[in-house]
């Protein structure tokens, strides 16, 4: 039941707390990402940006302030409107953290991270956060009441979680794309009134923003494993209890589609540091270009600068156009399933 109806409140009171929401997690992220980037970079916690031909060193794993942000905003919400779907959330996206962060401390292969990732379900399951009758455009309601949450809860956290994460390769990538995402979806669980997603999808969106500010280029912080497995994990877990996964993949496509790309390129799932030889090369006119090795994965970028090389920004350009498509493609996808 959706949390208006389950506090009886008015549209004001939630639209309170929606912008609170949004308020709270913009000025929250915005404000200590570079007090936290500027600790980590202390501790020697910093990566290199190979698409510059300098190669600067820039704070790595700042994208936990994402995550703080997405637990503060619905912490708010959980006590706002009383519902404890908030806690499988908040859990959900703060498993995958520990995961990313567990990755830059001790280097985990690429299975384990789908293992773990999958370990980031456990609070939705347990809580019992989940409708296991997902709806299907054409098709109408299925019901899964045990392959639902002991196949697809799992499998739709990793998914998500690991193609949000091999999205982020560029300035901006990430958090620019998972902010028009989650924008989109936003809008969209408000049309199909499911008012504890849009709460959860707002967090997303004005959290991913105020760290895209600082992430875009030439950017001064990245966001790390930690920060991007979290944001696919918060869509993952957003799309699960606000019964709205199929919606969500349509919006996510260019991260998918840039996953599956990878992973069929390479013949498997490989961890990006075991890759040797990267899908697009850095022009000395910093222009980045197609990598003529047929060693190289296939990418969602190597296929944009196959014809001819293109700027770093020019390639987040055309991931956001990309998601904005998308976006309309998962909102068309949402009309199909109430008509």
């Amino acid at each position: 039941m959706d949390v208006v109806k389950i506090v009886g409140l008015n549209f004001f009171h939630f639209f309170v707390g929606l912008m609170v929401t949004v308020v709270l997690g913009f000025l929250f992220v915005y404000l200590v990402t570079p007090f936290l980037a500027g600790f980590l970079f202390k501790k020697g916690v910093f990566g290199v940006d190979i698409h510059k031909p300098e190669k600067p060193k820039i704070p790595e794993m700042a994208g936990v302030s994402i995550v703080f942000g997405l637990v503060l905003c619905s912490a708010f919400s959980m006590f706002y409107f009383l519902s404890l779907k908030f806690l499988a959330y908040i859990l959900t996206v703060f498993i995958a953290c520990l995961i990313g962060v567990l990755d830059w401390f001790k280097r985990l292969g690429a299975w384990h991270k789908i293992v773990l990732a999958a370990l980031a379900s456990i609070p939705i399951l347990a809580l019992g956060t989940y409708y296991p009758y997902p709806t299907l455009p054409f098709i109408g309601k299925l019901r899964l009441t045990i392959l639902y949450p002991l196949v697809f809860v799992p499998i739709l956290v990793t998914l998500l979680s690991n193609a949000i994460n091999m999205i982020d390769v560029f300035n901006g990538s990430m958090a620019g794309t998972s902010t028009i995402s989650a924008v989109f979806l936003a809008v969209i669980a408000f049309f199909l009134g499911r008012f504890e997603a849009v709460l959860m999808y707002a967090a997303i969106a004005s959290c991913t923003y105020a760290f895209y500010l600082h992430n875009r280029y030439p950017a001064k912080v990245f966001s790390g494993d930690a920060g991007s497995l979290a944001v696919g994990a918060a869509f993952a877990a957003a799309s699960i209890i606000g019964r709205m996964e199929v919606v969500t993949l349509f919006a996510l496509l260019p991260a998918l589609i840039n996953g599956s790309l990878t992973l069929t390129s390479l013949g498997g799932v490989r961890e990006r540091h075991d890759i040797k030889v990267r899908p697009i090369i850095l022009l000395e006119n910093c222009s980045l270009a197609a990598n003529p090795s047929k060693k190289a994965p296939i990418t969602l970028t190597r296929l944009l600068v196959a014809s001819s090389p293109l700027k770093e920004v020019e390639v987040v350009k055309s991931f956001f156009v990309l998601s904005v498509f998308s976006g309309f493609l998962a909102f068309a996808t949402a009309v199909f399933m109430v008509v």
